[in-house]
């Protein structure tokens, strides 16, 4: 087993520790919000796809513009879709391929979730362990003054 050293640093380090955890723990809630809005749109998408496979050839439905704006559409087919490549370019694929993909990004966006709560916990576990210190310092020095 490693041996364990033991380190000594300022108030001023260990606020500087905390602050930067804090900004971790920031950066990393952000990401995680940005990653289930994602999720939610790949789930959403995964659902309109699955409407569509199953609907039928010239049935009208109403598409999303967003910003709560619909548009009536008829379908010309149900067994293919565009896919964004970005830039604005669009490349066609069956709807079973545009499954699959959704598929997969949602499992890679499951995946990165479940990374970033786990940094999340560390990052907390770390804030509680530099608050502790600072509380105890803050202590000691109170006790010192009288």
């Amino acid at each position: 087993m490693a041996e364990r050293k033991e380190v000594k640093l300022t108030g001023q380090q260990v606020q500087n520790a905390y602050r930067q955890e804090e900004s971790k723990l920031q950066v990393a809630e952000t990401r995680r919000k940005n990653l289930q809005q994602l999720l939610v749109e790949t789930l959403g998408a995964e659902e309109s796809l699955k409407a569509i496979k199953n609907a039928a050839k010239s049935q009208k439905i109403m598409v999303s513009l967003g910003a709560g704006l619909y548009a009536e559409a008829k379908l010309e087919t149900t067994i293919e879709v565009k896919t964004g490549l970005g830039a604005g370019v669009l490349v066609k694929a069956s709807t079973e391929d545009a499954l699959k993909a959704l598929d997969k990004r949602k499992d890679e966006i499951q995946k990165d979730l479940a990374a970033i709560q786990n940094e999340e916990a560390r990052t907390v576990q770390n804030l509680n362990s530099l608050g502790t210190v600072i509380q105890s310092t803050q202590r000691k020095a109170k006790a010192n003054k009288k």
